[in-house]
């Protein structure tokens, strides 16, 4: 091949390779922006979801609770004829037999795994609730999402209307969700 054709194809080769690079940061660009609608979609109702953590606390406290209960079952627990000893050993693909404290030890790892997880979304709204505990009308979120209580109950027991409830709510609410979400929890 002549020197002139040589050059004259990687001419042609470096400009393609522009091309395809310019049609990849498009393409890219584009991923990009539906990527961060899609994500502001789903950041547009915060309270929803730190409403749904709330009431989901005083669960998650009995659930450790119980969590921890059931560790102490499983090392009384025998196991020798357990399901569960079928099923490890079913989907362990051979090998050797695991013994009777190995299938132990599984067990209480696997719960020892949701304690762990149960501990940390408690302590992120412990902190959240941190946030907002010196506020005069942090009660209202105690009485709305720890002990189940109306607008109307709530507005009688504080000496306030269901309006001051629903409003002073909002904005311990508005509050959390920062707390919780950072400046995610702005995005409106």
């Amino acid at each position: 091949m002549s020197s002139k054709k040589q050059a004259a194809a990687e001419i042609k080769d470096t400009e393609m390779q522009a091309v395809i690079a310019d049609a990849v940061e498009h393409k890219m660009e584009e991923i990009g922006r539906r990527l961060i609608l899609e994500g502001k979609k789903s950041q547009r109702d915060w309270t929803k979801m730190t409403t749904k953590r709330l009431y989901g606390y005083p669960l998650l406290r009995k659930n450790v609770e119980r969590y921890q209960m059931d560790i102490e079952d499983i090392k009384r627990e025998d196991l020798g004829k357990s399901k569960s000893i079928v099923e490890f050993y079913a989907h362990s693909g051979g090998g050797e037999k695991p013994d009777i404290e190995d299938l132990r030890a599984a067990k209480i790892h696997i719960v020892e795994m949701k304690i762990a997880r149960d501990q940390q979304e408690i302590k992120e709204i412990e902190v959240a609730l941190d946030s907002v505990k010196a506020d005069p009308y942090y009660p209202i979120i105690e009485k709305k999402f720890f002990q189940q209580k109306s607008h109307e109950d709530i507005a009688e027991e504080l000496h306030c209307g269901t309006a001051t409830v629903s409003r002073q709510l909002g904005r311990l609410l508005d509050i959390i969700n920062i707390t919780l979400y950072g400046a995610d929890a702005l995005v409106r």
